[in-house]
């Protein structure tokens, strides 16, 4: 029982400590949407968070990246292997510089036929997409190291200095000097600069130089090479999930509904992102408990408790008070869609219960749910190409396949429960 009070107390601890810091960066980058908002023309607006929205899911892999090394050197510390992890850091950093370098060079090459598709009057914008999605993408290496650490005061301190270059030199593009969408996609590389210098620091700051003894075997949780794959189509699935709608609206849909959907997706996705650091503090946790063989469930409860609370909270807000919470974002620009503003809520709650959740499998090494979550992907991708007669066509399908995704991925955890809870049960070998 005392054990369990431990992890229940350390899990409130690292979510006290990495919150102020993850509402420190969330406000500064809300800040400079709402920079855009007001600045922007409405075309233009629907232009850049189109960009923004295709940028994401260009830079899926970083997510994959910081998960991936998050996981390993969870792992690695788990069993005292600092010198294993050391080195294994500066191989990441190499690995990880080169793919960046080679996708920054491949979306600048695109950019004629992006600009065509997307509809940009510059091919400027994707030009400096390119640069962001070199950044983007090496960034997470520190972050991932100090996840999995959990130094979760130093992952604060870059999450929010990410947040404050966005904003610094986004919201100066923007506001002072009228550069439209390219100045908005400017926030980008910034904000990524920001955090992997301070990314590095916290790294070299903290990071124990020696070995120390764990009285740990082999690894419960350790992935096989080929699953590194399956982690990533799992992370892709949730980008997609969250990112999808919107480029299909600006690809479909005149440049003003486009723009009017970017603000309703905007005010939709706070109540995800308001859970995402429940998520962060997680996945090393459950790797901790995994290799350990501890009780990944009850951390897993405790976290999903923690991020109803969040997310619950952020959505009464946003529902119970529409008009003021648009005109804090967008001052008399847009009009809060009530009609339609309780399915974008209901869409991002069901994926923060997907994000979070799909956290314990990574970490637990359950990764079989991969397939399921590509067959919805599928099938949420196929509804989009189906029905999208109008915007809540899109959303209705953006729902649908969230609630499937967040059904399945619970009924796993149940399922990944039971197996733990039969595997500690007295009388098994």
């Amino acid at each position: 029982m005392s054990g369990e009070r431990g992890i229940t107390a350390q899990l409130l601890h690292d979510n006290a400590t990495i919150i102020p810091f993850f509402v420190l960066g969330s406000a500064a980058t809300s800040m400079f949407q709402l920079v855009m908002a007001r600045f922007l023309e409405p075309e233009n607006y629907g232009a850049a968070v189109a960009i923004l929205g295709g940028l994401s899911l260009l830079v899926t892999p970083s997510q994959v990246i910081q998960t991936l090394i998050a996981r390993r050197t969870a792992e690695l510390l788990a069993l005292g292997k600092i010198v294993t992890l050391r080195t294994n850091m500066r191989l990441y950093a190499r690995r990880v510089g080169l793919i960046s370098i080679t996708l920054a060079i491949s979306i600048a090459a695109a950019s004629p036929i992006l600009q065509s598709v997307l509809q940009l009057e510059s091919p400027w914008p994707l030009v400096i997409a390119a640069i962001a999605a070199g950044t983007l993408t090496f960034e997470p290496v520190a972050r991932g190291v100090l996840q999995g650490t959990r130094n979760f005061l130093g992952l604060g301190f870059t999450l929010a200095s990410h947040g404050l270059g966005r904003i610094v030199v986004g919201g100066i593009a923007v506001a002072a000097f009228t550069w439209g969408p390219t100045g908005a996609l400017l926030a980008s590389p910034a904000s990524a600069i920001s955090g992997i210098i301070m990314g590095w620091v916290g790294v070299r700051r903290n990071l124990p130089k020696h070995n120390h003894h764990r009285p740990v075997d082999t690894p419960t949780s350790n992935l096989k090479s080929p699953e590194y794959v399956r982690v990533t189509i799992i992370l892709l699935v949730v980008a997609g999930l969250l990112h999808l709608d919107v480029l299909v609206i600006k690809i479909l849909f005149s440049p003003m509904e486009a723009a009017e959907y970017a603000a309703l997706s905007l005010v939709g996705r706070m109540v995800f992102w308001g859970g995402t650091a429940i998520g962060t503090v997680l996945l090393p946790h459950i790797v901790w408990q995994a290799t350990t063989g501890g009780n990944v469930i009850r951390t897993y409860i405790v976290s999903l408790l923690l991020m109803t609370i969040v997310v619950a909270a952020t959505a009464f807000t946003i529902l119970t008070w529409p008009a003021f919470t648009y005109a804090t974002i967008f001052n008399d620009r847009y009009t809060a869609n009530t009609d339609l503003l309780p399915l974008a809520v209901t869409a991002a709650g069901l994926l923060a219960i997907v994000a979070v959740t799909a956290n314990l499998h990574i970490g637990a090494g359950h990764v079989r749910v991969w397939c399921g979550l590509a067959v919805i992907m599928v099938g949420t991708i196929l509804g989009y190409a189906v029905a999208h007669e109008t915007i809540r066509d899109v959303l209705s399908v953006l729902v649908t396949g969230t609630a499937c995704a967040a059904i399945y991925v619970t009924a796993e955890a149940i399922a990944l429960a039971q197996r733990q809870t039969s595997f500690q049960s007295p009388g098994q070998p």
